[in-house]
């Protein structure tokens, strides 16, 4: 497991356990939902950000559990489940999903187009170059405090304007 994941699992495992027993009569059958959220977790992590991923994880285990509850069905029914009713995981964001974003980054684009051109360059090193505050300031010749109030203000603007995802949604 990696340390972003073993890190939100020490954390949240004892309130994922305790939702997880709550709807499930076998306390077994809730440790190994949440052990497979945390393994299905793993595939988010580096395409969502880090404070995104307990809701990611909570959505898993809540897909988990309505899956279970249709095998339960099955198993006691003895019948088949069609197909129209399973639910796949899939790595790939839906249309929806894919088409909001680019309408975002190009608000986004808009924003930072926008932004005096001090501001802009000092958000573009530091988020798109990745480069440290102390980087930045030596790079554009100003203060690293300078630096910090551009990126302060970049960033207000740039939620402000093209806001932040729901953190309850996945």
């Amino acid at each position: 497991m990696s340390d972003t994941v073993e890190a939100l699992a020490r954390r949240y495992h004892a309130e994922l356990l305790r939702i997880l027993r709550a709807r499930l009569p076998n306390a077994q059958d809730a440790d190994d939902l949440a052990q497979e959220a945390y393994t299905r977790l793993l595939r988010y992590e580096g395409r969502i950000e880090p404070d995104q991923l307990r809701p990611v994880l909570f959505r898993i285990a809540s897909n988990l559990m309505t899956d279970h509850w249709r095998w339960m069905r099955l198993r006691q029914a003895g019948t088949q489940l069609p197909i129209e009713e399973l639910e796949f995981d899939s790595e790939e964001p839906s249309h929806d999903r894919h088409v909001d974003a680019e309408q975002q980054l190009r608000r986004l684009e808009q924003v930072v187009l926008g932004m005096p051109e001090k501001r802009r360059l000092v958000f573009l090193l530091s988020r798109i170059e990745g480069l440290s505050n102390a980087e930045i300031a030596t790079r554009c010749g100003i203060s690293i405090k300078t630096v910090e109030k551009h990126l302060a203000i970049a960033l207000a603007e740039c939620r402000k304007q093209v806001g932040q995802p729901d953190a309850g949604s996945p």
